[in-house]
């Protein structure tokens, strides 16, 4: 089986870190649904729905969800590559922080608090989005962001892109 552009950056990443990483998927659920035509995704031991534990915990199905790959069936990493062959794209983080642990910090990134005072979701999750969001940061607020990453890319339509760190 050929090695997907992600696994191939991948590997070169790891040999360039001193640190043990981890590769993650991050995606919607609906567009992650669309892509691989099977049902959601299912809470186990390599997928966490970030919506859970909030607000929005009813919509947990249909949110936002981490995936590890490293830990991931062959199933669920097909529709990965999938979802990154096509428009909706994936969004893929290269981690030294353990499953739970990434998946907390990002739960602590989907509320914005607007100029107004009103909080607005931060749809980061979406591939389509995240190189936006991080234009409109500013260095600092990048640096906190992303600060659980050392990569965060996004492959739309196979194109696999950096948006953190920029290159």
């Amino acid at each position: 089986m050929q090695t997907s552009k992600i696994e191939h950056y991948f590997v070169q990443r790891q040999a360039q870190v001193s640190l043990p990483v981890r590769l993650y998927g991050l995606v919607d659920a609906l567009l992650y649904e669309r892509a691989s035509g099977s049902a959601l995704l299912e809470r186990s031991t390599s997928a966490i729905a970030l919506f859970d534990g909030t607000a929005d915990a009813s919509l947990a199905d249909a949110g936002p969800w981490l995936i590890d790959f490293g830990q991931a069936s062959q199933a669920v990493r097909q529709s990965l590559f999938n979802l990154g062959a096509n428009s909706e794209g994936t969004s893929w983080l290269i981690s030294a922080y353990p499953f739970d642990a990434l998946a907390d910090e990002l739960r602590g990134r989907l509320n914005a608090r607007m100029p107004d005072g009103r909080t607005a979701l931060l749809r980061f999750y979406d591939a389509r989005l995240i190189g936006d969001i991080a234009r409109l940061l500013s260095l600092t607020q990048r640096i906190q962001f992303f600060v659980p990453t050392f990569d965060w890319l996004v492959q739309i339509d196979g194109e696999l892109m950096r948006v953190h760190p920029h290159a």
